[in-house]
């Protein structure tokens, strides 16, 4: 019988004092735990200010080939401004919403930006309309990857009256509703110019906030 179950009841060492025991034993390793604990909450917490300070429009256009190109083509559309006063800026379009996953992978593969601006020319207006083609295919097979997940967060086939649409937007959004149709397989060129070897999808003009 040891010595400690052959002590009385009232002289059986306390909790707390079994847990400093237990503390002094290990404490390299419980440091290091602590430690890692701070580092990892640190990390989070910087990596969230990053991407909200990244998620804005104003952010995207400290970039001057965006502000004098594809932004110009921005405000002259239904996104920009509407009836409503409903305005889509450029994460809700291009970032991943709700998946912490493809956000953060999406945020890292900005790098490929950076790249093509320094090493591949692309550094100005004359440049992206060179690109734009390819850049354009780029963004609309993410679209079709996803099924139009962005497009879908704030247009939902449920939630359109249809009868109160033209009966061309009504008639492709009844076909489309019924196999959740990718929205930009319709709508390309809705906020930006289409490259000129693009020619507007057939109910590319009956995009409509109502």
């Amino acid at each position: 019988m040891s010595d400690q179950a052959a002590m009385p009841a009232g002289k059986q060492p306390g909790l707390i004092r079994r847990l400093f025991a237990c503390a002094g034993k290990y404490w390299k390793s419980l440091t290091l735990l602590a430690i890692g604990g701070v580092a990892g909450l640190v990390a989070m917490g910087s990596w969230v200010k990053i991407i909200e300070h990244t998620n804005h429009t104003e952010f995207c256009i400290t970039c001057h080939i965006m502000r004098d190109t594809v932004y110009e083509e921005y405000k002259k559309s239904v996104h920009y401004s509407n009836r409503h006063g409903v305005r889509v800026g450029c994460p809700d379009c291009h970032v991943p919403q709700y998946d912490l996953i493809d956000e953060f992978v999406a945020k890292v593969s900005t790098i490929t930006e950076i790249y093509a601006f320094l090493f591949r020319g692309i550094n100005t207006g004359e440049a992206l309309e060179r690109e734009r083609p390819e850049l354009a295919k780029h963004v609309w097979a993410k679209f079709a990857a996803t099924n139009a997940r962005e497009c879908k967060h704030c247009h939902q086939y449920s939630g359109m009256l249809l009868d109160e649409q033209k009966p061309s937007a009504r008639v492709s959004h009844t076909d489309g509703a019924k196999k959740d149709q990718n929205c930009v397989e319709c709508h390309k060129g809705i906020t930006h110019k289409l490259p000129p070897s693009e020619k507007p999808a057939k109910d590319s003009d009956n995009f409509d906030v109502d």
